[in-house]
């Protein structure tokens, strides 16, 4: 079953509001992150079987350990799970590109082949990437309901060729919980993104995976540096208490 919502983005667009009426102070490191609930959405990038299932691409082609990408789908379930008993937007990403790869840019066209995996190679479950194939569908453990949204992504940043900025300000969104992964890839651009277009963001640490922990936590120490010029990192645990 399809679950894409599509939004009218082309009517007025809601201007963020930087200054959080109503906002709770969530631990974080380096600082505690200044929360709105009534502003806030949750982003869910790239759980798709390519990436997370044991035989997605990733890891029943290329033979990537996928346990530390499973072992955070508890976490995002307890997350979801609470996004919805506060009524706020979830939105979900996929990696995606046409059968005929028109949208691979020449840059992502080379830099995944050097990678070991272009894009469209065929592996057990399916072309890699494909929209309307296996490894671009969201795992069964975290399906999305019909009142979420869905969209398809052809480059790492979530707001790149897509019309998630404009969904978020047209719902006054101002603050963002983002998970997924691969938190050195996708999670890693869409946050840096996010931040640059004025986003508060929260990275959810627990709710982040990539398939080694040293890439990992690579990307963690990003937005740890300079004192939280770059952002906020925080746990879901601390969520699930407010």
């Amino acid at each position: 079953m399809d679950n894409n919502r599509v939004l009218d983005v082309t009517t007025d667009v809601v201007k963020v509001d930087a200054v959080a009426t109503d906002k709770v102070e969530v631990v974080a490191r380096p600082h505690n992150f200044p929360l709105n609930i009534e502003k806030c959405a949750l982003l869910v990038i790239d759980m798709q079987n390519d990436f997370c299932h044991p035989e997605g691409f990733c890891c029943g082609d290329m033979a990537l350990d996928a346990t530390p990408i499973r072992a955070i789908v508890p976490q995002l379930q307890g997350v979801v799970k609470w996004a919805r008993e506060k009524q706020m937007p979830i939105f979900w990403t996929k990696e995606v590109h046409s059968p005929d790869l028109s949208d691979v840019s020449p840059s992502k066209k080379v830099r995944y082949e050097n990678a070991g995996y272009a894009v469209g190679t065929n592996g057990k479950r399916g072309r890699f990437l494909i929209r309307g194939e296996f490894g671009t569908q969201i795992v069964e453990e975290l399906q999305p309901l019909p009142d979420d949204f869905q969209f398809d992504k052809a480059a790492q940043s979530v707001f790149i060729g897509s019309p998630i900025e404009a969904m978020l300000r047209k719902r006054g969104v101002s603050h963002l919980l983002i998970c997924g992964v691969t938190t050195e890839c996708c999670v890693l651009a869409s946050y840096r993104q996010a931040s640059d277009l004025g986003f508060f963001a929260l990275l959810l640490e627990d709710c982040c995976a990539a398939y080694e922990a040293r890439e990992h936590q690579s990307a963690i120490d990003v937005l740890l540096s300079e004192n939280g010029a770059l952002g906020w990192v925080g746990n879901s645990s601390d969520l699930l208490k407010l």
